[in-house]
């Protein structure tokens, strides 16, 4: 039995696929879509050897040794260019996850399709994804006790054009594909991020009464009265197509 988050990561891969779990930890999820006969073959990865002894231990427990391989890596490396379809990197910050798919970007882009759940700094991840060559085909939200998990479904985009400007989109921090897409998590969310960003716009703003002169604060303001304007425009549509 899967987790919601984990059960969320397992619905977007297809029956017959090949997938590699990387930073597997517990190694829960490769070894269930084995178990399950959705997956065929699946490798699970960590940089920690101590780490994957878990997951070692689950594969032998489960007895999916021929269906199952535990490599000790960093990021892609103990993974051969298109030897699986899909690469699931769960539970890691979205800066660190950039970097393990640009680290080989020819590599990463001879897989089928990569499924990401990353923990913080989700705009930079999106902004990235659209700056080098790959497309998000879906988003999905679940939640994780407290905290909420922002799924991504990424594909190599047809037609590769890198870019690397420095803009942050409004679409980086939160899609119009959330309202135009949603599940019964979606209001919520928003909701929860418009509280979120518009606290920090008052501390932003309270302390900028306190040091006049500070830019660095101004730009900040700047920034997060957008996102809380864009934020209140998606609640504002959702509520219009749903409520």
């Amino acid at each position: 039995m899967l987790s919601e988050r984990l059960q969320a990561i397992a619905d977007l891969i297809e029956y017959g696929e090949t997938m590699a779990d990387i930073g597997t930890d517990h190694g829960f999820l490769p070894v269930f879509l084995i178990k399950t006969g959705k997956c065929p073959y699946a490798i699970a990865t960590d940089i920690s050897s101590n780490s994957l002894k878990k997951t070692e231990n689950l594969i032998d427990a489960e007895d999916v040794l021929n269906d199952c391989s535990a490599r000790v890596g960093d990021g892609l490396d103990p993974i051969e260019e298109g030897e699986v379809d899909d690469i699931v990197i769960a539970g890691m910050g979205g800066i660190l996850m950039t970097e393990i798919i640009s680290a080989d970007i020819s590599k990463s882009r001879s897989f089928k399709k990569f499924i990401l759940q990353p923990r913080s700094k989700i705009h930079y991840l999106r902004k990235w994804i659209r700056d080098n060559g790959f497309t998000i085909k879906q988003e999905s939200i679940v939640k994780e006790g407290d905290r909420f998990c922002e799924i991504l479904l990424v594909e190599v985009s047809e037609n590769y054009s890198s870019s690397d400007g420095d803009e942050l989109l409004l679409s980086d921090y939160f899609p119009e594909t959330l309202v135009s897409n949603p599940n019964d998590l979606t209001l919520e969310y928003l909701k929860y991020n418009l509280l979120k960003n518009e606290t920090i716009l008052t501390n932003l703003t309270e302390n900028m009464s306190k040091t006049e002169g500070n830019d660095s604060n101004a730009m900040k303001m700047k920034e997060f009265k957008k996102i809380v304007n864009h934020l209140k425009f998606l609640i504002e549509k959702y509520e219009e197509r749903y409520i």
